[in-house]
């Protein structure tokens, strides 16, 4: 019966104090939740501290969910900007690129071509190999479905800056899956 409550009526049980609202709502989200943390940290201790830290400060904030229109995504960007503060904390800064390249615009069809014909687990593995600033860029991009303008302001940069480092990153990618595949075109 409680997978069949909305999370409306979850978030009004928590606020009558019923832990079975609590209890339902981290386990609708935790897992999604995580995950989105992981990519952005790639270290499994510190991704469960920061979705423990992301819930215990939704539920401690219930005057706060009457503006909420989706628990998800609100708990998401919670979550990820939380994992980011902890990447500035621990001295991981973001720099601005300050050489910015012309790109063919066919030459990107083409490696958006080649990305949806490889195997996803293959790009997920070449992309968790990607390091800093490029592998989150990539990540809240491609997983976490924001746009260049809301990464830029996720990660205090600039819109420019987010399509540079997203397009350098794509073709590192590139590059390593067509190693991976031995492929000389």
């Amino acid at each position: 019966m409680q997978d069949q409550l909305s999370d409306k009526d979850l978030l009004a049980m928590c606020q009558s104090g019923n832990e079975l609202g609590f209890a339902q709502l981290y386990h609708r989200y935790a897992k999604k939740i995580f995950n989105s943390i992981y990519r952005v940290l790639s270290n499994q201790e510190e991704s469960e501290d920061v979705l423990q830290e992301t819930f215990v400060e939704f539920f401690s904030r219930p005057d706060k969910w009457e503006a909420v229109l989706s628990v998800e995504a609100w708990l998401r960007r919670m979550g990820v900007n939380k994992a980011i503060s902890l990447l500035r904390k621990n001295k991981q800064y973001f720099s601005p690129i300050e050489d910015l390249e012309i790109r063919d615009e066919g030459e990107d069809e083409l490696l958006e071509k080649e990305w949806r014909e490889c195997q996803l687990t293959d790009l997920e593995a070449v992309i968790d190999q990607l390091t800093g600033v490029p592998k989150m860029v990539v990540n809240l991009y491609l997983f976490e479905d924001m746009s260049h303008d809301e990464v830029a302001d996720t990660l205090g940069m600039t819109a420019v800056a987010v399509r540079s480092q997203y397009h350098r990153a794509k073709k590192k990618i590139y590059e390593q899956l067509k190693e991976r595949y031995n492929y000389a075109g």
